[in-house]
């Protein structure tokens, strides 16, 4: 399989986003951060797998890092074990009812738009 050219505008942008500089971009990513310095110069096309992790932790997608979409938003979320709140929530949310399940949905798009 062909490596994916990245964009590393892109790749940059969405670190800058989350407010991180180069090497605490590595160390969430996991990687050695001359490996990333590598990635984000063009000096280095990270493989598929990379690409992915890489993703994922800047909140993003494959696709959006490597020109094929201008949307950004990704259509799967990772989710810590280690996050309780939100298990809880997703937990609660699979034991209700279609009624209760559009109740808590209604709930949640009124909180974000309130945080705005």
């Amino acid at each position: 399989m062909k490596k994916p050219k990245i964009n590393i505008e892109r790749l940059k942008e969405k670190r800058l986003e989350k407010g991180w500089n180069k090497v605490e971009a590595a160390e969430f990513m996991a990687m050695p951060h001359s490996i990333y310095l590598r990635y984000e110069s063009g000096e280095r096309s990270p493989s598929y797998t990379a690409l992915r992790d890489m993703a994922l932790t800047l909140g993003t997608t494959v696709e959006y890092l490597t020109d094929q979409t201008d949307d950004d938003r990704p259509e799967e979320y990772l989710i810590s074990a280690k996050d309780n709140r939100l298990i809880c929530i997703l937990e609660t949310y699979n034991k209700v009812e279609e009624d209760g399940k559009q109740r808590l949905y209604n709930y949640a798009k009124k909180l974000h738009s309130d945080m705005r």
